[in-house]
């Protein structure tokens, strides 16, 4: 008597931990102080060197860093079939570079509302400062540090940063949390990461506001890359407008 064929064992839908945000934080810290040290000695070691090259180090720097950040993601992710599907990542299609023009410009009215806001409750008034100034330590000489810039910014930065705060935390806020509460949470936290006391205060609320629409598009969208193309597109324009003016 033939016996039933095997029965196929239930598919079970992947899901992260909240134990795979470890390898991020891990990767990213020890990043961070491998970068420093490097830094440090390059500076003991050949001083005139590194003054000469001020610019190139602090850049390099910055995306060795999100590299750490990317490198955490890659190992927190590994254990998933299809980590990329799962997150939301293809290439760019055209509907995807519509959707990233199509909310450029609320974007950008959004951050023009919430800067007035928080200049007026945060900033005596005064205008609220970008933190993109930071990236150019000195004035900006040369194409080359132009195209460094736009690695870290415009490509480095969206990648890691879309795929930890929309693609890994938002979710696993999402999975125990209404939609609200996911987006905002999310989106504070990506507020902090970026707001830099160095700078003003007044910049937290805008880094929210960011991460809020950020968090809303990728809810609406099912994509990380319209996420990542919104990011990326916002911080290109950013980095040449300060290169422009710093080179005059």
């Amino acid at each position: 008597m033939q016996g039933r064929p095997p029965v196929a064992p239930p598919h079970t839908e992947e899901r992260l931990r909240w134990l795979d945000l470890i390898p991020v934080l891990v990767f990213t810290i020890l990043g961070v102080i491998l970068v420093f040290a490097v830094v440090v000695m390059l500076a003991r070691l050949n001083r005139p060197y590194y003054r000469a090259n001020l610019e190139t180090i602090a850049l390099s720097a910055t995306l060795a860093i999100y590299l750490a950040v990317g490198a955490g993601i890659a190992v927190a992710l590994r254990r998933l079939r299809a980590p990329l599907a799962y997150l939301g990542l293809r290439w760019p299609a055209p509907r995807d570079l519509a959707v990233t023009l199509a909310l450029i410009i609320p974007w950008y009215v959004g951050i023009a509302v919430v800067s007035a806001l928080s200049s007026a409750a945060l900033n005596g008034g005064r205008a609220v400062p970008g933190n993109t100034r930071q990236l150019f330590i000195q004035r900006p000489h040369g194409i080359g540090i132009l195209v460094l810039a736009l690695l870290v910014t415009a490509v480095a930065a969206p990648l890691s940063e879309e795929a930890f705060f929309r693609g890994m935390l938002f979710r696993l806020l999402r999975r125990r949390l209404p939609l609200w509460a996911a987006v905002l949470l999310s989106a504070i936290a990506f507020g902090l990461a970026h707001a830099s006391p160095t700078v003003s205060f007044a910049l937290l609320p805008v880094f929210i506001y960011m991460g809020i629409v950020l968090a809303v598009v990728y809810a609406w969208t099912g994509s990380l890359t319209n996420t990542i193309l919104l990011h990326g597109l916002n911080n290109a324009v950013g980095t040449v407008t300060v290169y422009a003016l710093l080179s005059r």
